[in-house]
């Protein structure tokens, strides 16, 4: 299963990243993704998987209510 990418979708896995002060490089290396891997998913070039996206969130410290907020706001691309 597939996380749909989306505009909105990017703009929050970059804000989330930027607002932790995570570079892209640094998220790639706590997650275990490619760095290449990461900037594909930001553009919107690669489409994560549930577990994927899992993963980075977690390294996020993004909480459940939080997460549950901003897949409200998302509406169906999450």
């Amino acid at each position: 299963m597939t996380v749909k990418s989306s505009p909105e979708f990017r703009v929050l896995m970059r804000f989330l990243r930027e607002r932790q002060d995570i570079s892209a490089r640094a998220l790639s290396e706590i997650s275990g993704l490619s760095l290449s891997y990461v900037s594909k998913m930001e553009n919107g070039d690669v489409t994560p998987t549930v577990e994927v996206f899992s993963k980075i969130i977690n390294h996020l410290d993004v909480s459940n209510a939080e997460l549950i907020y901003l897949v409200r706001i998302l509406g169906d691309t999450v």
